[in-house]
């Protein structure tokens, strides 16, 4: 028996997920998103998420890897939604549909007692305070977690770091990474755990690779336009990235790249390794 594909949007299945592609308020309340893409949805696999549900068209069956994925996600009982390339087209938010998305369950949210509790070498915590592009917010994850972060600090104003745009920016990291919401009152805590907050500036501030990375320090990078407000530089440890003076500024993700990466590399002369890419 030939079976044919979904094609009609007025679907109860096909309102959720274009709700959960669209809305914050929808993805917090459900406590759900979407993962659109093959290799996507594998890291997701292999980090341990179990699909909700997984919606495919005949473009992902085409393609022998597709097949084959549809049959593993079949032998774990994976609810599977079969629609056609037309209707999948609406679903996707991506230019080139692959022809596969699933929606997944948001992963246990980590505190920042958790944090500082279970860290057994000392800690390396970007916070995003106030960026508001999911592509800077997930090419930070992305970054944070290849070098050696313990985790991704999103405080206020900061795009949910598993908005479905964020999760593609970040090629999977956001699955593997803490995300921590941090609460009003987060630098208190921090400064009496005896975490050096540090803050990024393109001025004024000491030359990055002449701080000392390898005790416990937060690097807060803020809004993309903005900055961060002035009196986080009164309060914090400013460095500076020396740059040619024909270029202005860096953007945010890639300046938490640069920084980061130096402080894994000072940290790893004094012995002090990756931590773990595992939710904590």
């Amino acid at each position: 028996m030939v079976i044919q594909p979904l094609d009609s949007a007025d679907n109860k299945m096909i309102r959720r997920i274009k709700r959960l592609n669209t809305s914050r308020q929808a993805r917090i309340k459900s406590n759900a998103t979407v993962v659109e893409g093959g290799r996507l949805l594998e890291e997701a696999l292999a980090a341990g998420f179990q699909p909700q549900l997984v919606v495919y068209s005949p473009k992902w069956v085409e393609r022998v890897e597709g097949r084959a994925m549809l049959t593993r996600l079949q032998a774990r009982s994976t609810s599977l939604f079969y629609v056609t390339d037309r209707l999948f087209e609406e679903l996707s938010q991506v230019e080139t549909p692959q022809g596969i998305l699933a929606v997944i369950s948001l992963p246990r949210s980590v505190t920042l007692g958790d944090l500082l509790d279970k860290s057994p070498q000392p800690l390396l915590f970007p916070i995003a305070l106030g960026i508001q592009d999911p592509g800077n917010l997930g090419t930070l994850m992305r970054a944070a977690l290849a070098a050696g972060a313990h985790a991704l600090g999103v405080a206020s104003g900061t795009v949910e770091a598993f908005n479905p745009k964020c999760l593609r920016a970040s090629a999977g990291a956001a699955f593997r990474l803490p995300v921590v919401s941090l609460d009003e009152g987060w630098p208190d805590v921090l400064r009496t755990a005896g975490v050096t907050i540090r803050t990024t500036a393109v001025d004024r501030g000491l030359p990055y690779h002449q701080a000392d990375w390898t005790g416990s320090t937060a690097l807060v990078l803020g809004n993309e336009g903005n900055g961060l407000d002035p009196a986080w530089y009164r309060d914090t440890e400013v460095v500076t990235i020396p740059m040619s003076p024909a270029s202005e500024s860096l953007n945010v993700s890639m300046a938490g790249a640069i920084v980061l990466f130096h402080a894994a590399f000072r940290r790893q002369e004094k012995g002090i390794g990756f931590a773990p890419p595992a939710m904590v």
